[in-house]
């Protein structure tokens, strides 16, 4: 370890007129005020007791020879020990320096030599502080596991999971600043069959232990459905929103009284605002789930089911559509998707704009013969329609009963209808731009093979775009999978290297795979067993690391699966049964950054904010018109650098404050010179003298630092009447990967209580 030194004074406290500039901590000061070097911004001041201002007429301040050293830096008397970096600002002199490893004191080398950062203002972190992420590194491994429910609990038998799992930050500490995902989710029991009553679980994203579990007798949930969450009541915190087993919608939410989720209501007619009639939508065997979603922008979600609308009450406001007759239910994909305005809820074979409170079917979709089925919507090409002055608009993906179709707003078919390889009656699609040619395909699950659809793999198409080959088929690529019990299972998508091309992520009755997105190649596959229903992985930062995570549910509900010991594809993964939730992570987390966030199954990045927020109509993002996005069920970056790393750094000065009877409160400055936030709870040791001497004391950098943010932190030291040397030294276990490992330190001498500068 490199020892960096600053020969000051040390500090009795920290100066209490402090003015930020950049990221650089100064103090202005009078001619009576003693203040350290490296905070003095203004002369005339005395500045850490090594040499006074005087009047004079050389320009600089100082009268002949007064100043002791030989360095002056704009009118300052730079301490001993000290240089003029810059020609701006009085810094530690720590020698040359070939990299930012040689550096200290929260500093950056430039030039041969260690400057501090903030210094010019706009260099605030290292912008070089990115990974170098190839996909073909993968190496996932189990970050943890929930299999059961601890000891006590009341339904220990509930322990199958075979729906979409979601995740959100309930905010449990109150803290906004700190990151701390959960899980959500319904089990069922292995006995009698899944449409039993279920049991809602909330779980640790960090490490899979239970929270919370909604397991009262009026509180069963319809255990294949997918889950919602969204903040209902504008309070800050996501409620939770699952289907009742007899029917209709069920929420929950979190009281930061009695630190526990309460049900709020079970949907139905309402008098006054209440619900009087609870109401049977859906029945007890359907598996699309709600979707969440402000329809008259006035800033209260209203719940879609199907095709039924519930206020954030759970009243029903429209039941005009009921709940479609497809398969096990339509997932509801609602957005504004001719522009206007007002949003739209998009099924396979009408469009229905909510207008004054009930839908109301748009004219310019003419369904002809179209069939229901699942959907997404995307920017897939230019197709002018006549009803909008000739102008495009998005395009529509179907999913029916084993077939795949794009169409427009006006209900031409322009791709397909296709047959999905592998038969069944194929899973809800995923849009993505999986080879990198910077136009869309989307993805669909099959009974036999998941395949990814290109508009470039028909006739007229552009071979270069299709894998370099020239197709009629409609299909870049399929891939061998199995899902012969329900054939509908759905996928997910991500871009885990940020390189352009996106990775399909997708788990059969057997395994769960990562494809390149360009030529379907395994580039990863674990054991992952179920019958299947509707259910996906999520990708998503689930233990708010800034990393990415993916999760999985899992079950041995259908008993023998007949799935091959190892994975044909990719022969290192052994087959296994299991249930409960997996989260797997990469073992060098060197995945791109996430979101922290999947809220539903119908999940698109504008819907919903990180923390569950669900936005007014007018401020809902038009996902398609967003080059950097134009997807649907792919999670994205949001406001983090997709490669970024944290880089933490000490500096500023030591100080102590509340010295008594020998303790003494030691405080230091640390930031993030880094590119991606450093997680809360990062650890930073005092030591006396070197790093290898006594530890004084420790304490946690207690929100997450943004790149370029400092705080100040401090435990307290028992010094007595000792005057030491402090090492500080961040996250001194080296816990988390960081873009430099040896900067995160700085050593300051003659520390103690009772010391006054000067």
């Amino acid at each position: 370890m490199i020892s960096f030194f600053a020969r000051r004074a040390p500090l009795v406290s920290l100066p209490a007129a402090v003015l930020v500039i950049g990221a650089i901590a100064w103090s202005s000061c009078t001619s009576s005020e003693t203040v350290p070097f490296s905070l003095c911004a203004n002369p005339p001041c005395d500045a850490g007791g090594t040499g006074g201002m005087a009047s004079s007429s050389s320009g600089f301040g100082f009268g002949g020879n007064d100043c002791p050293t030989a360095q002056t830096c704009q009118a300052t008397c730079c301490a001993e020990g000290q240089f003029c970096a810059l020609g701006t600002l009085c810094a530690v002199d720590q020698g040359t320096c070939s990299g930012a490893d040689d550096c200290g004191f929260d500093s950056y080398c430039e030039g041969g030599a260690c400057i501090p950062y903030g210094l010019p203002p706009e260099h605030d972190r290292d912008e070089k502080c990115v990974l170098a992420a190839s996909v073909d590194a993968i190496l996932p491994s189990v970050q943890c596991r929930w299999t059961g429910p601890p000891m006590g609990d009341t339904a220990p038998g509930h322990f199958q999971v075979m729906s979409t799992p979601v995740v959100v930050d309930f905010n449990f500490d109150g803290d906004p600043k700190t990151l701390s995902p959960s899980i959500v989710f319904t089990s069922f029991p292995t006995a009698n069959s899944y449409h039993s009553p279920g049991v809602l679980r909330v779980i640790s994203g960090e490490d899979c232990s239970q929270q919370f579990t909604m397991n009262a007798a009026g509180d069963a949930t319809m255990s294949p459905s997918g889950v919602a969450l969204g903040d209902l009541d504008g309070d800050g915190r996501a409620e939770i929103v699952a289907p009742a087993h007899a029917g209709g919608l069920l929420a929950f939410a979190y009281d930061s009284v009695s630190k526990t989720f309460a049900r709020r209501w079970h949907s139905g007619t309402c008098v006054n605002g209440i619900v009087t009639t609870p109401d049977t939508t859906g029945s007890t065997d359907q598996w699309s789930g709600p979707s969440i979603h402000d329809l008259d922008d006035d800033g209260k979600p209203e719940i879609i089911y199907g095709g039924t609308v519930y206020g954030h009450d759970g009243c029903i406001r429209s039941a005009k559509l009921g709940f479609p007759a497809y398969s096990k239910g339509v997932v509801p994909v609602i957005a504004d998707v001719d522009e206007d305005g007002v949003v739209e809820l998009v099924l396979g074979n009408a469009i229905h704009e909510w207008k004054n409170g009930d839908w109301v079917a748009e004219s310019y979709f003419k369904a002809g013969s179209l069939t229901q089925g699942q959907v997404a919507v995307a920017e897939l090409g230019n197709y002018p329609l006549a009803s909008f002055g000739n102008q495009d608009r998005p395009e529509i993906v179907v999913i029916a009963s084993g077939l795949a179709r794009v169409q427009t707003l006006e209900g031409t078919v322009v791709f397909g209808p296709f047959a999905v390889p592998g038969g069944g009656t194929a899973g809800p699609p995923t849009v993505a731009d999986f080879d990198g040619d910077g136009r869309r395909e989307f993805a669909t699950a099959g009974g036999s093979k998941y395949a990814v659809f290109d508009l470039d793999c028909v006739l007229g198409g552009d071979p270069k775009n299709c894998g370099g080959m020239a197709k009629t088929s409609g299909i870049l690529w399929s891939q061998t999978s199995q899902d012969q019990t329900s054939n509908v299972t759905g996928s997910s998508v991500f871009d885990f290297d940020a390189d352009g091309a996106a990775e399909a992520v997708y788990a059969d009755e057997c395994f769960l795979r990562i494809y390149e997105g360009a030529t379907g190649k395994v580039l990863y596959s674990a054991a992952r067993s179920s019958g299947t229903t509707y259910e996906n992985p999520v990708v998503v930062d689930v233990d708010g690391d800034y990393r990415t995570e993916i999760v999985s549910s899992v079950n041995d509900y259908a008993g023998t699966l007949n799935c091959p010991a190892t994975d044909p594809l990719f022969p290192a993964a052994k087959f296994e049964k299991n249930h409960g939730i997996v989260v797997l992570r990469d073992e060098n987390d060197h995945w791109a950054a996430s979101r922290p966030v999947w809220n539903q199954h119908a999940y698109a990045v504008t819907h919903v904010g990180d923390a569950g927020a669900i936005p007014k109509t007018n401020a809902v993002k038009l996902n398609w018109k967003d080059q950097t996005l134009n997807n649907f069920r792919q999670n994205v970056q949001g406001g983090l650098v997709a490669l970024g790393v944290p880089d933490l750094t000490a500096g500023g000065d030591v100080g102590i404050v509340n010295c008594n009877g020998g303790e003494a409160y030691i405080e230091a400055r640390v930031c993030n010179r880094g590119t991606l936030p450093m997680v809360s709870g990062t650890e930073v040791a005092f030591y006396e003298g070197m790093p290898d001497g006594p530890e004084l004391c420790r304490a946690q950098i207690p929100v997450a630092l943004q790149p370029a943010e400092c705080m100040i932190v401090g435990c307290n030291a028992l010094l007595g009447d000792k005057v030491v040397d402090v090492h500080v030294l961040v996250d001194p276990d080296s816990l988390t990967e960081e873009c430099h490992e040896k900067n995160n330190t700085a050593l300051y001498h003659e520390v103690g209580c009772g010391r006054v500068p000067g």
